[in-house]
């Protein structure tokens, strides 16, 4: 189970820095979109862009809605790293796996603030511009989840 779960925690940071970079592409795309069609002069009124967001009603609620949305999924992501830290917390008895598991823990926990900062401020934040730190947890994360991996062969062979 403890090799199951670091192993799923690889795999979610894989799928979760894919996730980021697609919302990230879309929410700027719709923010872009949301700046041309708000210009009214001449100039960019026969600007050629096509954009998929047109059943939406208004430019600026494509954005918002769009970041809170990838801030949902993120949620979802964030919960599952939480879950993997406690895990290695209480499962892997090495010090190493604790030590990075509080530490993980407390990552997870600023940036799963900053997630619902962005979910609840009313289009303030837009994910393209946290997705980028979104990244970085991402980061951490694929590190936090390999040590993780190795302290449970460590911890297996101690036990054994």
């Amino acid at each position: 189970m403890k090799l199951a779960t670091n192993i799923l925690g690889l795999v979610f940071t894989l799928v979760f820095g894919i996730v980021i970079l697609y919302y990230m592409s879309e929410v700027q795309d719709a923010r872009f979109e949301s700046l041309y069609s708000s210009l009214s002069s001449s100039t960019y009124s026969s600007y050629p862009y096509s954009s998929p967001y047109s059943s939406y009603s208004s430019y600026s609620d494509s954005y918002s809605s769009l970041t809170e949305e990838a801030g949902v999924i993120c949620l979802f992501f964030f919960l599952f790293f939480l879950y993997q830290f406690i895990f290695n917390l209480v499962k892997v008895k090495t010090k190493t796996s604790k030590v990075i598991s509080i530490i993980g823990l407390s990552i997870t926990g600023i940036f799963l603030l900053w997630d619902l900062l962005m979910i609840g401020d009313g289009g303030a934040l837009s994910f393209d511009e946290v997705g980028a730190g979104f990244i970085l947890f991402c980061m951490i994360s694929l590190a936090f989840s390999i040590v993780g991996l190795v302290q449970c062969r460590v911890d297996a062979r101690k036990q054994a």
